[in-house]
């Protein structure tokens, strides 16, 4: 059984990492699993490095001692950038969490604390609110899904249908109520830690669509009239999307 190492086991190996490579960062900070705890025997080292300036913000995944490291290199202003206009319209913000959640392992100067005072400011916030044009959009996306689902009668192709849907509702869920979202992993926890009970449904109906169709269908239902009644319920009749006029060729 390959063991499990410590968060000091881990603190050490990013210390030596950032002292030999990256001598000019004014924080190091990590985040992610080994964070908060929730480190298996292989996850990866999330280090984020912040320096008084970069000509660029970059990303690289390589291995130290043994282990994965996914680096994130920002100073305060591309760290800004990256939270309000990529991450923050798509309700999820990483990096600000790698922040909110993190230990930032060198000495503390004022670098760090003007980008802690920023992911907790970002993090406070929320995301933006969901307009009445990307409700409807949703809302649609989910209807038409869940009628797939429901009319499904094929194995692969249903449990295909259910794993969009889980991921549709569970995120509308967390954005209808000002909460971030997140993939994968995280959204999972994020909905468990906002709506234990509505993520044990999804869970459940996901689960059941691979062992039991019929009922899976049947649960799928009811999870999506509870997320959706909320917003305006299932649209179809009516829902249109008209396209850019520029968009010809």
């Amino acid at each position: 059984m390959t063991t499990i190492p410590t968060y000091d086991d881990i603190r050490a190996i990013a210390v030596r990492l950032v002292h030999e490579r990256y001598p000019s960062a004014v924080a190091a900070i990590i985040g992610g699993s080994f964070a908060t705890g929730r480190q298996t025997a292989t996850s990866d080292i999330d280090l984020l490095l912040l320096f008084d300036h970069v000509d660029c913000a970059w990303r690289d995944t390589f291995v130290a001692e043994g282990r994965t490291v996914e680096l994130f290199g920002h100073d305060v202003a591309t760290f800004t950038y990256f939270c309000h206009e990529m991450d923050a319209p798509r309700g999820t913000v990483p990096l600000a969490m790698m922040v909110v959640e993190g230990e930032n392992i060198l000495a503390a100067g004022d670098g760090y604390a003007r980008l802690h005072a920023l992911a907790h400011a970002i993090d406070t916030a929320g995301p933006p609110v969901l307009d009445v044009e990307n409700l409807q959009r949703r809302r649609y996306a989910i209807t038409t899904a869940l009628e797939d689902l429901v009319d499904s009668t094929h194995p692969g192709e249903a449990l295909a249908v259910a794993c969009q849907l889980y991921e549709a509702l569970a995120d509308l869920h967390l954005r209808a109520a000002g909460e971030w979202s997140g993939g994968g992993k995280h959204l999972f926890r994020r909905l468990q830690a906002f709506d234990a009970s509505l993520a044990s449904q999804l869970d459940g109906a996901l689960r059941l669509v691979a062992s039991d169709l019929p009922a899976g269908q049947q649960a799928f239902e009811q999870v999506a009239a509870a997320v959706l009644a909320p917003v305006g319920g299932p649209l179809l009749e009516g829902f249109t999307l008209p396209a850019p006029a520029h968009w010809r060729a």
